[in-house]
C-alpha cells in the first residue's frame, strides 16, 4: 500500500515540481543584468604598439543540460487512479521530495556538472564565469605594453623576427652596397692620383727640358767650378736663371748620356735648350770670362759679300720674327772695301792673304770668298769691323791645316779658294764636287776655259739673286770682264762667293775622271758629265732646254 502511494504521488507532484522549477529559472533569467561593455575601461592607445583589436565578448558553449531520468512503473494511460488524499500526505511529499533531491544531486555529481539543477542556476554561473574571465582579459590588455597575450606574442614575434631577418638582409645588402660604392670611390681616387701625377709629373718634365725663356737671348757668365757634377752644374744654372729646374737638367743629361762636363766660363742665355746647354759644357769653356753674347749672325756656304752684308743685319740667335743686329749692310760694305781695314787685315793674317788680288786687277771686292761660312756671336762690344775680323780669322783657321799642301801642289790660295767657289755652286754632295773640280782640271790641263755661268752671272751682279732658268742658260758669253771664264783661261780673277770647307778639300783632292764638260738637272740639281761635247749637248738639251720650254 505504501508504495502504491509513493508511486501516485511521483507521477503527479514530481511534474508540478519540474513545472515550477522552470518558471522560476525563467523568472530568475528575466532578472539576470549582464554588465554593461560600457562600464569596463577601454585600454588606451599607444602610437608605438600595435592598431586596436577589437574586444568581443566571448561566446562560451554550454554543454546541453541533461535531465535525470527516472523509471516510473508503467501505467495505463487510459486508467485513470484515484486521488487519495492522505492525512499524512504533506509528510510522506516532504519525505520524498528528500529523496528526490538526494537522487538528483547523485546525478548531477556521476555527470559532472555544477550542483545547481536547474539551467537558469547554470547559466547565471556561466556568466559569472564569462564576466571574471572578460575582467582578467582587461586587466591583461592593460597590461599589454608589459605582458602581450600568448597569441599575440607569438604573432608579433613571428613579425619581429621576419622584420629582423628582413632588416639584417636589407642592412647586409646595404653594407655590401656600401662596401661597393667605398670600393669604387677608393679605386676613382687611385686613379685620379696617378693619373694626376703622372700628368703632373709629364708636364713637370716637359716644362722642364724647354727654354726657361724663348725670347730671351741675352747670355750670361757662368762659371761653372771643376769637379761639378751634373746635380751642381744644374743648381748653378737654376741660380743664374738659365735653365727651369736644376733636377731636371740632371736627370735628362743622365738619360742622354751627357757627360765629361768641363769647369770653365760659359756664355749662356735662357732661349737655350738643354741640349745645347750640355753640348756646351761638353765642349768646355774659356778661362777667363769672356762677354756674353747678344745674338748670332749666320752666314751660309755660297754667300757672296752683298749677301752677307745683308745676313750681319739679321739676328739669328733669336726667335722673334725680323729680329736685327746693331750692324747695318752700308757699314758693312764699306768695312770690307776699305784699304786701311785690308791691309790691317793682310797683316794680322799672312798666309791666308799671301796671295790676294789687288784692286787694280779687275777684281769686284778683294775680300770676296775670304769670309768663312759660319755662324757668329756678337757681343755688346762688338763693331762691324771686328764682326768681319772674326769671319777672316775662321777662314785663316779653317785653311790652316792646307796651307802646306795648297804650297805642294804649286797653287795659291786664291786660286783654290776661286775654285772651290764654282765648284760650291755647281755640285751639291761630295762626289759631285771631287768630279767638278776633276772637271776643272781636265779643261785647264787642255787649254780649254773653265766655261762656267757663275762667274758671268757674278759679273752682272746676278750671282745669289732671285733669276729665272731662262736667264741662267741664256748668259751673254761674250761679256767683257776679267770674270767671263768662257773667254778668259786660269781660275779667274778671284773667288765669286764664300766656299765650303767641303768644297776646298775638292778642289785639292780632285775626282780623277776623263770628263770635260757637266751639266746640272735644272729641277733636281742633279750633276750629269761627258767626256765629247756631242754628248754634253744632248745632255744639255735633255736636262736643260726641254724642261725650260716645257
Amino acid at each position: 500500500m505504501v508504495d502504491k502511494e509513493t508511486t501516485e504521488f511521483s507521477r503527479g507532484s514530481f511534474k508540478e515540481k519540474i513545472l515550477r522549477q522552470l518558471e522560476e529559472n525563467a523568472a530568475k533569467q528575466a532578472e539576470t543584468k549582464f554588465p554593461d561593455p560600457e562600464d569596463f575601461e577601454r585600454p588606451s592607445r599607444s602610437d608605438s604598439e600595435e592598431p586596436e583589436r577589437k574586444i568581443e565578448p566571448r561566446k562560451v558553449d554550454l554543454e546541453p543540460f541533461k535531465l535525470p531520468v527516472f523509471d516510473f512503473p508503467a501505467a495505463d494511460e487510459n486508467e485513470e487512479e484515484p486521488f487519495v488524499e492522505n492525512e499524512n500526505l504533506s509528510e510522506e511529499g516532504d519525505s520524498l521530495r528528500q529523496n528526490l533531491d538526494g537522487v538528483v544531486s547523485e546525478e548531477i555529481q556521476n555527470q559532472d556538472i555544477p550542483p545547481q539543477f536547474s539551467r537558469s542556476e547554470s547559466k547565471v554561473q556561466d556568466e559569472k564565469v564569462e564576466q571574471e574571465q572578460f575582467s582578467e582579459k582587461k586587466e591583461s590588455e592593460k597590461m599589454v605594453k608589459h605582458q602581450p597575450s600568448r597569441r599575440t606574442n607569438s604573432s608579433s614575434k613571428k613579425t619581429s623576427l621576419s622584420k629582423k631577418n628582413k632588416n639584417k638582409n636589407k642592412n647586409k645588402k646595404k653594407k655590401k652596397v656600401t662596401a661597393g660604392k667605398i670600393i669604387a670611390v677608393i679605386v676613382v681616387l687611385l686613379v685620379l692620383v696617378v693619373g694626376g701625377t703622372g700628368w703632373y709629373g709629364y708636364n713637370f718634365v716637359k716644362s722642364g727640358i724647354q727654354p726657361l725663356d724663348s725670347k730671351n737671348a741675352t747670355a750670361k757668365s757662368i762659371n761653372i767650378p771643376a769637379g761639378s757634377s751634373s746635380k751642381q752644374i744644374g743648381e748653378i744654372l737654376q741660380r743664374q736663371s738659365i735653365i727651369k729646374n736644376g733636377m731636371v737638367f740632371q736627370y735628362y743629361t743622365k738619360f742622354k748620356n751627357y757627360s765629361e762636363f768641363k769647369s770653365g766660363y760659359y756664355n749662356l742665355a735662357p732661349n737655350m735648350s738643354l741640349s745645347t746647354i750640355a753640348s756646351k759644357l761638353e765642349e768646355g769653356g774659356t778661362e777667363k770670362p769672356v762677354a756674353p753674347t747678344l745674338g748670332k749672325i749666320l752666314v751660309p756656304e755660297g754667300y757672296t759679300l752683298t749677301q752677307i752684308a745683308k745676313a750681319v743685319t739679321v739676328n739669328s740667335g733669336s726667335n722673334e720674327k725680323n729680329a736685327k743686329t746693331p750692324f747695318s749692310e752700308a757699314d758693312f760694305m764699306k768695312t770690307v772695301q776699305d784699304p786701311t781695314f785690308i791691309a790691317k787685315m793682310v797683316k794680322a793674317y799672312p798666309k791666308l792673304f799671301a796671295s790676294l788680288p789687288t784692286k787694280d786687277s779687275g777684281i769686284k771686292y778683294q775680300l770676296e770668298g775670304y769670309l768663312f761660312p759660319a755662324t757668329y756671336d756678337y757681343t755688346k762690344s762688338s763693331t762691324v769691323e771686328s764682326v768681319i775680323e772674326n769671319m777672316i780669322q775662321a777662314a785663316n783657321t779653317q785653311l790652316t791645316p792646307y796651307y802646306d799642301t795648297i804650297a805642294q801642289k804649286n797653287l795659291t790660295v786664291n786660286e783654290v779658294l776661286s775654285l772651290a767657289a764654282l765648284v760650291e755652286k755647281e755640285a751639291n754632295n761630295d762626289d759631285d764636287r771631287r768630279n767638278v773640280a776633276g772637271t776643272f782640271y781636265n779643261r785647264m790641263n787642255a787649254g780649254m776655259t773653265l766655261g762656267s755661268n757663275l762667274s758671268i752671272l757674278y759679273a752682272e751682279g746676278k750671282l745669289g739673286e732671285k733669276t729665272s732658268l731662262s736667264e741662267d742658260a741664256n748668259i751673254d758669253t761674250n761679256l767683257d770682264s776679267p770674270y767671263n771664264l768662257y773667254t778668259n783661261t786660269g781660275f779667274g780673277p778671284g773667288p765669286v762667293d764664300s766656299p765650303s770647307l767641303s768644297s776646298i778639300k775638292a778642289v785639292l783632292d780632285p775626282a780623277q775622271n776623263d770628263y770635260f764638260y757637266f751639266v746640272a738637272d735644272v729641277t733636281t740639281g742633279k750633276v750629269y758629265f761627258a767626256k765629247t761635247l756631242a754628248e754634253q749637248n744632248a745632255n744639255v738639251q735633255k736636262y736643260v732646254n726641254d724642261k725650260i720650254s716645257s
